[in-house]
């Protein structure tokens, strides 16, 4: 009687023990001290772990970004406990966020098929669709959205898109967010339906009035639309600026591509291509003096620019410097002699210094490279030579 109640005794210190070792895991692990975490957990993992125990380690090795080691916890997890549908679903997020994606989708698959009556054990810090990894607190049954719009941007990856739709509309029934909008107006865009991915952006936007991936994709699709002035001076916004002003200046709002990429300057005063790309746009609206300066300034900050000299030359091209736009053709084409419109450009400023011979000549190489219009001026202006 007495061995009994000595191996009883045994077992409930050991029990007391572990739950210990486990509950200052978590408590490192919820504090971000990932090694007194990995110390307290690996002393149960030594002596008898449990499926709690291989779950806990399993999200300290993904914090700490040892996803093999993760998975190979979550599966120790499902030995355990075969139905554990959280390991199921932490698997999946590991395969989604490392693009593997048909192994994704069967995770998440297992979860949405087998979450139903079942006791959610754990509490959730994972990954939020929109990439960012999150801290959120929440029970697996509160966020089978989010399971049915993890697999909806799986299906979407394959090119499954009907099924990427149709789980993304599922997902809606159980909540609706400002990163589901914007998941499925991305999909929308991809099949050509624009107007549907403009009316998800504006709901995302409804939602949450500073959402910055939903302003970004708004103005990516809509050029008419206005950023609002807070969402600019944002610094955190800023890196999307230049973005921005890129796809203004293709739709010919030179402007307002100016304007983005100057907040974004004010931002990151060393981007040398948000100089490049703001002179591009202010030669576009005839600030060829500005735009030199840009172009001078990107130089400065990185001298491998070497694309300034040619742009340079443009600025000095329209003032009718035509001179000083060769010198710089001229610098350029010494280092790439590949791309034609230099070739056309110095042409036509030789052409107008009355240099017919060098202007032919340059003429000659800009069709060699495959310009059209160069054909035409050697008709025009070189044809007796």
């Amino acid at each position: 009687m007495k061995v009994v109640l000595t191996s009883a005794l045994f077992f409930i210190v050991g029990s007391l023990v572990a739950q210990d070792y486990y509950d200052k895991a978590r408590s490192y692990f919820n504090a971000d001290n990932l090694d007194s975490a990995r110390h307290y957990i690996n002393k149960n993992l030594n002596r008898k772990p449990n499926a709690e125990d291989y779950f806990l380690s399993a999200m300290i090795h993904e914090a700490e970004g040892k996803n093999i080691r993760a998975l190979a916890d979550y599966e120790a997890v499902i030995q355990k406990e075969p139905d554990n549908i959280e390991a199921y679903f932490q698997k999946g997020l590991i395969y989604y966020n490392t693009a593997s994606i048909d192994q994704a989708i069967k995770d998440f698959s297992y979860v949405i098929e087998n979450q139903r009556g079942s006791e959610t054990k754990a509490i959730y810090y994972g990954y939020d669709p929109s990439g960012e990894k999150g801290t959120f607190l929440t029970t697996l049954q509160s966020m089978i959205g989010r399971v049915y719009q993890y697999r909806g941007l799986c299906y979407q990856q394959n090119g499954n898109w009907d099924q990427a739709l149709a789980d993304f509309s599922e997902a809606f029934e159980y909540e609706a967010n400002a990163d589901l909008y914007i998941n499925r107006s991305q999909l929308y865009a991809k099949m050509g339906r624009e107007s549907a991915a403009t009316a998800d952006l504006k709901s995302a936007i409804q939602l949450d009035s500073t959402n910055y991936r939903a302003w970004y994709n708004l103005a990516i699709i809509d050029e008419s639309v206005q950023l609002p002035p807070e969402l600019i001076a944002d610094e955190e916004f800023a890196p999307m600026l230049n973005l921005v002003g890129a796809n203004a200046y293709e739709s010919g709002d030179y402007s307002a591509a100016a304007m983005y990429h100057t907040k974004a300057i004010e931002a990151n005063p060393e981007d040398d291509l948000a100089y490049v790309s703001r002179g591009k746009a202010l030669l576009r609206t005839g600030a060829f003096g500005q735009a030199r300066r840009d172009f001078i300034k990107a130089m400065q900050l990185e001298p491998s620019r070497t694309e300034a000299f040619y742009l340079i030359g443009n600025s000095l091209f329209h003032e009718k410097k035509f001179k000083d736009a060769v010198g710089f053709y001229e610098q350029y084409l010494s280092i790439d002699a590949q791309y034609e419109n230099v070739w056309f450009n110095a042409a036509m400023a030789y052409l107008s210094l009355k240099e017919k011979e060098k202007a032919c000549k340059y003429l000659q190489n800009a069709q060699r490279l495959g310009m059209q219009k160069a054909i035409e001026m050697l008709d025009k202006h070189c044809s007796s030579q």
